[in-house]
């Protein structure tokens, strides 16, 4: 497979580097992982061939034409590694793992509530289409299932623009503006995550200026 396949397969890349090479890899899907979990359990291929098959298949390189400087174990390796984040998980380590998903999506941000709009309007869509838009296909396919649904149902709310508006840029709510630009979690509810940089970094600047200024302001106290 070819890293333009890797590419185009849609899937989420990964990438490890060694001293001569470096991998790009994808994971197993669930149905290529229970079908090598089911050859490796049942002792059907050796652990050692069945990982070269996995790193052939989810890598940008194939063992044969790996440089000869690097170590023969890289390949098996790999694919012992895709094998192990594609699905061989304990028990706990699977439900710590949905823990930390739902905290990393959080369902109270703006981002989520678009998604479940653009979602529930258009079926055909799935989370996964939605990563692949760009940020002005996103904000398209929102505002055109808000559209929908609200033609679809008069009782339908629209996100509140101008009350978000009013809470961050309202001059009247200056210090409460301060404490939702620098709780992170806060802002990424309020505008979406791809602003937080931006807002966080004009909250620092703010608070070095006025901490400047009022250091010069005691300076020239002292001097009086």
């Amino acid at each position: 497979m070819e890293l333009k396949d890797i590419i185009s397969s849609k899937k989420e890349l990964y990438v490890i580097n060694f001293d001569f090479n470096s991998y790009v890899f994808r994971l197993l899907s669930l149905g290529e992982f229970n079908r090598f979990n089911k050859l490796l359990n049942n002792n059907v291929m050796a652990p050692f061939f069945l990982y070269e098959e996995i790193f052939n298949l989810c890598s940008d390189y194939k063992y044969e034409y790996i440089n000869s400087k690097v170590v023969a174990g890289h390949a098996v390796s790999i694919g012992n590694l895709i094998y192990e984040l594609s699905g061989n998980k304990s028990g706990k380590d699977f439900l710590i793992e949905i823990a930390q998903k739902r905290e990393e999506l959080n369902s109270d941000s703006i981002y989520e509530h678009m998604k479940i709009i653009i979602l529930t309007a258009f079926n055909s869509y799935t989370p996964a289409d939605i990563n692949l838009m760009t940020e002005k296909e996103f904000i398209y396919n929102f505002v055109s299932a808000e559209n929908k649904l609200a033609k679809l149902n008069e009782n339908f709310q629209r996100l509140d623009l101008k009350a978000i508006y009013d809470e961050l840029y309202s001059p009247k709510k200056e210090v409460k503006q301060k404490e939702v630009i620098h709780n992170v979690e806060k802002m990424e509810q309020e505008i979406g995550y791809w602003e937080v940089q931006e807002a966080e970094q004009k909250f620092l600047q703010e608070e070095r200026q006025r901490l400047k200024a009022e250091y010069l302001k005691q300076l020239d106290q002292r001097k009086g």
